[in-house]
């Protein structure tokens, strides 16, 4: 497919803020860019990293997805950060053509609550390598780097789900990806987030040197009736640059009621709606990164 990959993780420390909604429907536009004629030209892998594996649920795909007790035999990314299965073995293609929604170059890395347990389990091979070294251990800073080494190449894009706190795995994303995108509410606190975010991913390029820097912060559920909306808006634009500063996703019920209706994302169940073609001059943005 593609000898260029770029990654791209979507992610702020804070809560609500659409950031599976944005990382779903980014992945999903940039999928539809690689179709020529019915026929895809490139690809897109979507990795969740969040435990409550929603990404699963909005594309409609739960049943792939691993538990204990009603799915032993599903997948996890889990199992593929602790070097348990191959990557080929933990992909869910998410293409349903025999249901109308035809996505033949989109792809789906799921999470379920293994992955909390996993994280532990890797921090403390990290302490324990720490004590003893051990040839064949990957540095937990490295290990989404290592584990997702051959996707590089055959994937044009790498969108990462982030949970609110990344913890762990922090540093391991900063290193895998190549930009972040910070999705935050128009509100005071959530923009406050968002900076601190921000700051926090340059003190670890400044200190550790990761890889990653920010590429948009992108103001979503935002009415342009409400004053507040507007004023934070300005003062992101202020803060980061109008260039930096994506076009705002509006508050929209479309956007709530995509996938709950059979796991569409908005750009199948409400193309021209206002969401979906704000996500659209996403696509294109990123479309351009390293362009």
């Amino acid at each position: 497919m593609s000898s260029k990959t770029i990654v791209i993780a979507v992610a702020n420390n804070k809560g609500g803020v659409s950031k599976t909604t944005t990382a779903c429907n980014l992945a999903d536009g940039l999928a539809r860019t690689f179709i020529v004629d019915s026929k895809p030209t490139g690809g897109v892998l979507l990795i969740d990293l969040d435990p409550q594996g929603n990404a699963a649920d909005f594309f409609g795909v739960r049943q792939a997805v691993y538990d204990q007790e009603r799915n032993p035999s599903g997948k996890c990314v889990s199992f593929l950060l602790k070097g348990e299965v191959s990557l080929k073995a933990s992909i869910v293609p998410l293409d349903r053509s025999a249901e109308g929604l035809p996505r033949p170059n989109l792809f789906l890395i799921p999470a379920s609550r293994e992955l909390e347990y996993a994280a532990e389990d890797l921090l403390n091979q990290d302490y324990a390598a720490a004590r003893r070294p051990n040839r064949d251990h990957v540095p937990l800073n490295n290990v989404l780097s290592h584990r997702l080494a051959s996707a590089i190449g055959p994937f044009n894009y790498i969108i990462i789900d982030c949970p609110p706190k990344l913890d762990i795995l922090k540093n391991a994303v900063y290193n895998f990806a190549d930009y972040v995108i910070v999705p935050t509410k128009p509100d005071y606190i959530s923009v406050v987030g968002a900076v601190q975010h921000t700051e926090d991913l340059y003190r670890l390029r400044e200190q550790l040197g990761v890889k990653a820097r920010v590429a948009f912060v992108l103001p979503t559920m935002v009415s342009d009736r409400q004053v507040m909306d507007r004023q934070m808006q300005h003062d992101l634009i202020k803060t980061y640059g109008r260039n930096r500063v994506a076009r705002p996703i509006p508050l929209s019920v479309k956007v709530k009621e995509s996938p709950g209706a059979g796991g569409q994302t908005l750009f199948e169940y409400a193309p021209d709606s206002p969401p979906a073609l704000a996500y659209l001059d996403l696509v294109k943005k990123v479309k351009v990164l390293d362009g």
